[in-house]
């Protein structure tokens, strides 16, 4: 019984030593392929080959933002888009978003777009000194001469501080204190309607100074183009 126990014992023991080598050379093999399958990708990434390159990225993300000129566009619509994208509006200004709305070739009218450098004089219909205004309505004037087919609404709000009429007759000096601006630029004024609608629709509250400040605003909205 010793005999057969002692040979036994002898027997699981090499038997579990066999079934650990197994294991281990799997392992190794597994750890060989490992190797093999990564070394092609770390020789392209030695080479530069498949390394994503960071100035492309920020280009793509800024490309994202960009409005290509539709297909649809007559060839000489397309060659005024072109040319007016060579001026180099600065982004998000009225004149970009509306270039960026030609370019799209939309067929509906009625979308609005705001002036976002609008900052006037407390009660007066004029801008501030250091008011970026000016360069818009220059900016507007530049893009209007080059699409004589382009008509548009100014849509004219102030905020609610002072007597209602009052506000009203505000918002229409804002709104000739543009026009004017654009007719010394060239543009018909026949191509511009003047809606001053003073302190009525407020987007936001006018027992704050910002909301205030939202609410002195100036929309433009696309009759035809």
């Amino acid at each position: 019984m010793n005999i057969e126990a002692k040979y036994t014992g002898s027997f699981r023991r090499q038997l579990i030593f066999g079934m650990a080598a197994v294991q281990i050379a799997g392992i190794l093999a597994m750890l060989l392929l490992l190797s093999r399958c990564n070394a092609p990708t770390a020789k392209k990434k030695a080479e530069g080959e498949g390394v994503v390159d960071s100035t492309a990225v920020a280009g793509l993300q800024e490309d994202t933002l960009y409005v290509p000129i539709a297909k649809h566009h007559t060839p000489e619509a397309a060659q005024v888009l072109s040319d007016l994208e060579q001026r180099q509006f600065e982004s998000g200004t009225l004149a970009h978003q509306l270039l960026d709305y030609l370019k799209r070739g939309d067929n509906d009218f009625g979308d609005e777009f705001k002036f976002i450098d609008l900052h006037f004089d407390f009660r007066s219909p004029k801008p501030m000194p250091n008011s970026r205004l000016q360069h818009e309505i220059y900016d507007l004037a530049q893009l209007m001469a080059a699409w004589p087919a382009l008509r548009i609404k100014l849509m004219v709000y102030t905020d609610s501080d002072g007597e209602e009429k009052a506000n009203e007759r505000l918002a229409q000096q804002r709104g000739e204190f543009i026009i004017a601006r654009l007719a010394e630029k060239g543009i018909d004024q026949s191509r511009i309607e003047l809606k001053a609608f003073g302190e009525k629709y407020p987007v936001a509250d006018n027992k704050s100074l910002e909301g205030r400040l939202i609410n002195n605003r100036i929309e433009l909205m696309v009759l035809s183009k």
